[in-house]
């Protein structure tokens, strides 16, 4: 569990024990965090390498990420999804 939001929680220090309380009873805050974390991963993995292809893939990862951070922090500010 803790390789799964090790990253969320290096971009949200302060909300460390919210994180770790939502993904011990969310189920679907804990597929939001693997995803997350398949896609930091996978964004690493893409700058690594150079050319046009790489850039392109980055860069829809990173609105992506961008996208679920946005997602994962709205919950854990405690609002939920309709």
């Amino acid at each position: 569990m803790v390789h799964r939001i090790h990253d969320l929680i290096e971009r949200f220090p302060e909300d460390e024990n919210t994180v770790r309380s939502l993904i011990a009873g969310d189920v679907g805050f804990d597929a939001l965090c693997s995803e997350y974390q398949d896609i930091v991963e996978e964004l690493s993995e893409i700058q690594r390498v150079s050319g046009p292809v790489a850039a392109i893939e980055g860069m829809g990862l990173k609105m992506r990420r961008t996208a679920l951070e946005e997602e994962l922090l709205t919950r854990i500010e405690g609002y939920r999804p309709i």
